[in-house]
């Protein structure tokens, strides 16, 4: 990994902030400001540890919302039907992504960032305190086939018993 020399010193600097503010890591963060300001590139990745090194693009993140948003109008949809006969309520919750998948991983984080920490979607908690948004199975195609449909009914929030069949099944 390659730092700018501004980079290294605006990391350098955070890292003399740490020092001071918690004198029981103080050691570690001095190592860590002593490798960036003396150059160490081998231990640069130390240093970002924490963090994740696969990103969500803005479309990406856009993409789960979108996908968030069809199962509020799912579900508000079918709190209002009168009829639920030959549809299964577990056919329009939110069941989130497989966290297994390395493509589908970081969108079960982002939707749980969006649900839990953000305090959106709160209906698609399903009543839970925390929505795990873990699917344990690839469900992006079958997002995209229903978000499809769903466009086609003009991303209605107030979709029939029949509009829900279809873009369920």
């Amino acid at each position: 990994m390659e730092l700018t020399r501004v980079e290294r010193i605006i990391l350098a600097n955070q890292y003399r902030i740490l020092e001071a503010l918690y004198p029981e890591d103080a050691e570690s963060y001095a190592n860590n400001r002593k490798a960036l300001e003396e150059g160490f590139e081998l231990h640069y990745s130390e240093l970002f540890g924490s963090l994740s090194e696969n990103e969500l693009n803005s479309e990406e993140c856009r993409e789960v919302i979108e996908i968030l948003n069809l199962y509020r109008a799912l579900t508000f949809s079918y709190e209002e039907l009168e009829d639920k006969s030959d549809l299964d309520e577990y056919a329009v919750m939110f069941r989130g992504f497989d966290l297994n998948d390395e493509y589908e991983g970081k969108r079960v984080i982002y939707a749980r960032y969006f649900i839990n920490d953000l305090d959106r979607f709160e209906e698609l908690k399903y009543g839970k305190s925390y929505a795990e948004c873990n699917s344990h199975s690839e469900m992006m195609p079958k997002y995209r086939r229903m978000l499809d449909k769903w466009q086609k009914l003009g991303k209605s929030f107030e979709l029939t018993k029949d509009q829900i069949i279809s873009i369920v099944k």
